[in-house]
């Protein structure tokens, strides 16, 4: 029998962690391709979401600290007996998506949101850093 060296398992522990991570929603979704586009453009941060078949009023947006949270709900627009189906891919019910933003600091009364063709735009300003001038003393000896 051959002994195998202990191996430490901090690489194991990072995957599983990031595979748990807030934005990994998937196991609660029901809408399980919820895609997103995150980028910075002009101080704003743009996130796209991939929605289509919802209505704009079916959709809810929070924004905690630097986690931004969308919440919606896809109704079946008519009863079909699940026999009749011969093929059934469109996830329909509630779904939930969590994206970690790049910083919490943001301007919470400009935020806009824009719902078109499935697609919603959410355009998060980021609040201009408070720079302040220090006046340096210079001292002679």
């Amino acid at each position: 029998m051959q002994l195998v060296k202990f191996r430490d398992f901090d690489g194991f522990d990072k995957l599983m962690n990031s595979f748990f991570a807030p934005e990994r929603d998937f196991f609660r979704s029901g809408v399980r391709n919820c895609k997103a586009d995150v980028y910075v453009k002009n101080n704003n941060i743009i996130a796209n979401l991939d929605l289509p078949g919802i209505d704009a009023k079916d959709i809810e947006i929070t924004i905690e600290g630097n986690l931004l949270k969308v919440f919606g709900n896809r109704e079946e627009e008519k009863e079909i007996n699940e026999q009749d189906y011969y093929r059934k891919e469109i996830v329909k019910g509630s779904f939930e998506r969590y994206i970690t933003l790049p910083t919490n600091k943001i301007d919470n009364e400009k935020i806009n949101a824009s719902y078109k063709k499935g697609v919603l735009t959410i355009e998060i300003p980021k609040k201009e850093e408070e720079r302040k001038k220090i006046e340096i003393k210079v001292e002679n000896d």
